[in-house]
């Protein structure tokens, strides 16, 4: 029966009932705790009481507490304890420290009551006395609150303001009094407030707004000022109801005459009731000219019909909008000349109804500008035409030239007309090596042009990769033997179809393979060919990887760009033209591909040119 009663004292006590450890750490509390507190049991229990629920200008109470218990006194504190929410509440608190049979302290047991109400109670019959007749008289809604947020004392204005009965209103939280969407950051400004308690106007340059009983919404003006008495500090905000102020303000001031703009207020029938400086300026036409008038006569004749129409649908469904987004629109005039305009369209709500408020912005020369811009890129595709048309044309000009002279050094080194001696077999070679280079390049250039011009040929077919990647690797591959390298190709066992153009993806892995190869001083160069499943598909792709010194950081960025080659010291005494990798990532574009970089300086790089095959 005591184990029962025991039991039922812990679980439905009114009172916060707490088991502490003697360093002041939760072991326990009970469901009242976490009724008053906000915290279930389990996020409380090995947490510092101090940090949970005591606010920082208190926390030399509970040590203070905890001490007077260990002297055996059960003195009561009325305090204030912090929720889970931030909220705060008044609690009256008292301590015992429990002791084993020993003597060995085991733990403190804590109990707090909230009294709340009761302060509210109290400080209300204080305030009621003390401001009552003062604050009757003053012709703002006034809202005393405590330093929980408790509302202690109301004027009638108040009242009428907000529509409750005092009695509703006493010992409610003041956020009962906010629009739902303000309550969360209002507790953080509350008690920033009562940190650096200062008489001033609240939410200034911000839109503030109060919450009637019956839910509407009013805009507000605040002013907050530090009350102290023999309770404690305690505010008392000002509340000034200004919906008249503001409708007064919606009609007028929402343009302002200074706007860089012409605005023009129009009403459901289309006529203009309000228009600033600028529209005057911009139309040519007078003020008093303008005002009671169809906006109709600001619009070309050719258009004006068709108006109507569209102020009617904008009346039906109000937005704020750009009008006629994509189309040339123009102003008249009063002179009859017409001139090229961007308009914004937003609804404009006001007690005699709902007007249009229109932003117009003469572009004549941004117009005038963008007519130069388009000038200037058609020379400049004129000119890349040029360009294209001459280096394909001097390419296959140069290349019948060179492969001449690649042709009979050819014949010569094989002795075909006679032997030669070592000094002329040298510089033969010589020439050999530079008209492949320099016929290399001269095809480059070509492919260049092709790919600017959107002229290059593309036979896409159903292919096997693994062969085409055999066939690089085995025209390469001798090359990495001779610098000693470590030459691996790895690819599935069955086939790898691929729908691609084989000269142009031949072409990429020679790119990439070669480059591998020739920036590798030692290590491997390893070529994977991967297939896949993709989300609608499946992706194919071959990643070159070796153990070069990698690419910095800053270089990666332009590696694909034409003519552009590594500034690291180790990549410049290599010949090259600069154009290989853009090449590779322009004809993988072209064949719905792409080519990505990973590199890492000092450890290596990875070059994969990937391609993704959609389901039929």
């Amino acid at each position: 029966m005591a184990s029962d009663f025991s039991a039922a004292y812990w679980e439905q006590n009114p009172d916060a009932l707490l088991v502490l450890s003697p360093e002041g750490t939760v072991l326990n509390w009970n469901p009242a705790a976490e009724a008053i507190f906000g915290y279930a049991a389990a996020e409380a229990q090995g947490r510092p009481l101090i940090d949970l629920i005591v606010p920082e200008d208190r926390s030399h109470e509970e040590a203070d507490i905890r001490a007077e218990a260990l002297r055996g006194l059960t003195t009561v504190h009325e305090s204030v304890r912090r929720r889970k929410d931030g909220s705060l509440v008044h609690v009256n608190v008292s301590t015992k420290a429990v002791y084993d049979e020993a003597g060995q302290l085991l733990y403190f047991l804590s109990s707090k009551k909230d009294v709340t109400q009761l302060k509210v109670q109290r400080e209300a019959k204080l305030l009621e006395a003390r401001f009552r007749d003062l604050l009757e008289s003053t012709p703002d809604a006034i809202v005393m609150v405590n330093v929980t947020g408790r509302i202690v004392l109301v004027n009638s204005q108040a009242e009428r303001v907000f529509g409750y009965e005092r009695a509703e209103l006493l010992g409610q939280a003041v956020e009962v009094l906010l629009p739902h969407r303000y309550r969360g950051a209002h507790l953080g400004h509350r008690s920033g407030f009562f940190g650096a308690p200062r008489t001033r106007t609240m939410g200034a340059g911000l839109e503030l707004f109060g919450l009637r009983k019956d839910g509407g919404e009013f805009p507000v003006e605040i002013s907050l000022s530090p009350i102290h008495t023999e309770e404690g500090a305690m505010v008392m905000s000002a509340i000034r109801d200004i919906t008249d102020r503001k409708r007064a303000d919606q009609k007028f001031k929402d343009l302002l005459e200074a706007a860089p703009d012409a605005m023009v207020i129009v009403d459901r029938e289309g006529r203009i009731v309000l228009v600033n400086s600028q529209a005057v300026k911009l139309f040519g036409w007078s003020r008093d000219e303008l005002l009671g008038q169809k906006i109709e006569l600001l619009v070309p004749e050719r258009f004006s019909g068709r108006h109507p129409e569209h102020r009617h649908r904008f009346f039906a469904e109000p937005r704020s909008r750009s009008m006629g987004a994509g189309l040339d629109l123009y102003g008249l005039r009063k002179d009859g000349s017409e001139f090229p305009v961007e308009i914004s369209l937003s609804p404009l709500e006001t007690e005699e109804g709902l007007f249009v408020s229109s932003a117009i912005r003469d572009v004549t020369e941004r117009k005038r500008i963008e007519r130069a811009l388009r000038d200037k890129n058609l020379e400049l595709e004129n000119a890349a035409l040029v360009k294209d048309r001459f280096l394909a044309s001097m390419s296959h000009e140069l290349r019948t030239p060179l492969n001449a002279i690649i042709g009979f050094t050819g014949t010569l080194l094989m002795q075909l007309p006679g032997p030669l001696n070592p000094e002329q077999d040298k510089q033969l070679r010589i020439v050999q090596t530079g008209a492949r280079h320099l016929l290399s390049l001269i095809n480059d250039l070509l492919d260049v042009a092709k790919l600017s011009a959107n002229k290059v040929s593309l036979h896409v077919e159903a292919l096997d990769c693994r062969g085409i990647v055999a066939e690089v690797a085995a025209t390469l591959e001798p090359e990495a033997v001779r610098k000693g390298l470590v030459f691996n190709v790895q690819a599935p066992a069955q086939a790898v179809q691929l729908h691609t153009d084989r000269r142009a993806f031949s072409q990429i892995l020679i790119n990439l393979v070669g480059n591998a190869i020739k920036f590798t001083p030692q290590g491997r160069v390893d070529v994977v060919l991967e297939e896949t499943p993709a989300s609608q598909g499946r992706t194919v792709q071959v990643s070159v990887r070796d153990t070069g010194p990698g690419i910095p950081l800053q270089e990666q960025s332009r590696l694909f760009e034409a003519f552009s080659r590594g500034e690291s010291a180790d990549r410049r005494h290599h010949e090259g033209t600069g154009l290989g990798l853009h090449l590779s990532r322009k004809l993988a574009e072209a064949l719905g591909g792409s080519v990505g970089l990973e590199s890492t300086e000092g450890q290596g790089s990875t070059f994969t040119v990937k391609f993704q095959e959609t389901s039929p």
